[in-house]
């Protein structure tokens, strides 16, 4: 298996990935609308795109004031026929690396309770603080878990509530 750049990911490898599957991240119901993400990564078998990560630069503000830039990662998705199988970890440790390799201080994402484990596996923290995003009709605060890992030495997260500036990724 192959970790492969994507720089033209679009709907068609989406499709491919997704395979037919309703709600593959199991946030449908939270009617929340998502950042489009600016850098992809994929992991291909024998040709065939199965799996993909994405993440987007973005800014975060404490309530304390201070403002932490972020690499957001999110629609990491694997083909269902691939999941438990190490693929995920092969796709979110090379996108991490990706992501380092950009000089980001700091990765963030957002995932389901289920996922935690797995995250924190990969040197993910859960943050316990309250955190809001932008959503087209206001602010909300965000009902999924919130994560984050240092990309480069030194690098902190804040200890108060923070605001995602813009829509989540």
């Amino acid at each position: 298996m192959e970790l492969i750049d994507l720089p033209e990911f679009g709907p068609e490898d989406y499709a491919l990935i997704v395979d037919g599957e309703r709600d593959p991240f199991g946030t449908d119901r939270l009617g929340i609308e998502w950042r489009e993400k600016t850098a992809h990564v994929g992991l291909a078998e024998a040709g065939r795109l199965v799996a993909h990560a994405g993440w987007v630069p973005a800014r975060v503000t404490a309530a304390s004031g201070q403002a932490v830039e972020v690499l957001g990662l999110g629609s990491v998705l694997v083909h269902r026929s691939f999941r438990g199988s190490g693929v995920g970890l092969r796709l979110v440790g090379g996108a991490m690396e990706r992501m380092r390799d950009l000089g980001g201080p700091v990765g963030m994402l957002f995932c389901r309770p289920q996922r935690l484990a797995f995250y924190r596996g990969l040197g993910w923290t859960r943050t316990t603080s309250t955190v809001t995003v932008d959503q087209p009709g206001g602010v909300i605060t965000m009902p999924l878990e919130t994560c984050w890992v240092p990309l480069s030495a030194g690098a902190a997260w804040p200890e108060t509530d923070v605001h995602v500036e813009g829509l989540p990724f």
